[in-house]
Parts: C-alpha cells; structure tokens; sequence
C-alpha cells in the first residue's frame, strides 16, 4: 500500500514537479506573485494531494512549508478572483496570500498567537486582517471539532501517547483507567436485595 502511495505521490509530481521537496521557494514565489492564475490554483490543489497522500501513508514529512504552501496559494488566488470580480476595493494577493497562510498555520496547528505573530515578523506589517482570518480560522476548526489534535502533534497521538490540549495541567488527564483500576468486578444482579 505504501508503495502505490509513493507512486501517486511521484505521479504528482511528474505534473507538477513544484509539489515534490520542502517547497520554500513555493512559498516565496507565491509572495512575489510569480505564480498566477491557474498555476497557482494547480500547484495548490497537487501540492494539498500529495501531501495528503503522504501524510496518509504514515511516513514522516513536513507540515508547516506545505501548510504555507497551500494556504498561500488558496490566499492568493481568493485574491486575484476578488481583485478581478472587485478592481475598486484594491486587494493585493500577496497580502491575501499572507493571510491565506496565517488562516491555515493557525487553524491546523491550533496555534492562533504563533501565526499571526509569524505573520507580522514576516512583513513588520500590522494588518488586523491576519488576526481576523486566523481567529476565524482557529474557531472554525475548534468550535466543529473537526479536528481531535493539531497537526503537530497528530502523528503522537496515533502512537498512543497522550498530549494534552490545554494550558494547564491535568493529572487526571494523563492518567487510564485501565492502569489503576481493580480487575476484580462484583457484579450485582437486579433481583438482588440491599440489607438494611
């Protein structure tokens, strides 16, 4: 199974060769806007693909180029789309590219403060509309409880160790009930009668 995952991913990127490797100079084309249009859209939609398959595959790989990867090019070409449907309202999409990729770091990895932090070390540019995409994004996913862990720590969970999801700590949270329970069970029939 692994090996035809491989050569899904390999197929991939026989088309589009951008979708293999770690993808910085992805990232850094889709910010320039060397890559426009249906380029962006491809490179989005196969590096999202392959990168799916890979991770389903259980193998180790990156997450945050390819989460910037892919939300950089849904960034930007929302932008472009926006920019062509709207000339007046002025959208840049290397800024929608920039807040594509805050909303996706944020909302994957759970880590809403990092990724717009990230952002604004990025471009020394406070937009408020980075803070916006990443809260949405950040509720969105939390609030439908699509997703039971962050990206980042997935891949332990799988392995059973527990990772704990809030800021304080829990005792109670790391410990299972079949380590501290009694394996002898008395059981009680409802015809049984209680002495009083």
């Amino acid at each position: 199974m692994a090996g035809a995952r491989a050569i899904a991913v390999g197929v991939i990127g026989y088309f589009e060769p951008r979708t293999l490797g770690v993808g910085y100079n992805n990232i850094e084309e889709i910010l320039s806007h060397s890559i426009v249009g249906n380029a962006l859209l491809l490179l989005g939609i196969l590096k999202f693909l392959s990168w799916s398959i890979s991770l389903g595959s259980g193998t180790s790989g990156g997450t945050l180029a390819p989460l910037l990867t892919i939300g950089g090019a849904a960034g930007a070409a929302t932008g472009e789309l926006l920019a062509h449907l709207f000339p007046q309202l002025g959208i840049d999409p290397r800024i929608a590219a920039l807040v594509g990729m805050a909303a996706t770091f944020a909302g994957a990895s759970r880590a809403l403060l990092a990724s717009v932090i990230f952002v604004f070390e990025a471009t020394r540019q406070p937009l408020v509309c980075y803070l916006f995409s990443a809260v949405a994004a950040h509720l969105i996913l939390i609030a439908s409880l699509l997703m039971r862990n962050s990206i980042m720590t997935e891949k332990i969970a799988r392995r059973g160790i527990r990772v704990p999801t809030e800021y304080s700590a829990d005792f109670l949270d790391q410990v299972l009930v079949r380590d501290v329970s009694s394996s002898k069970v008395i059981a009680l029939a409802d015809s049984d009668k209680l002495r009083t």
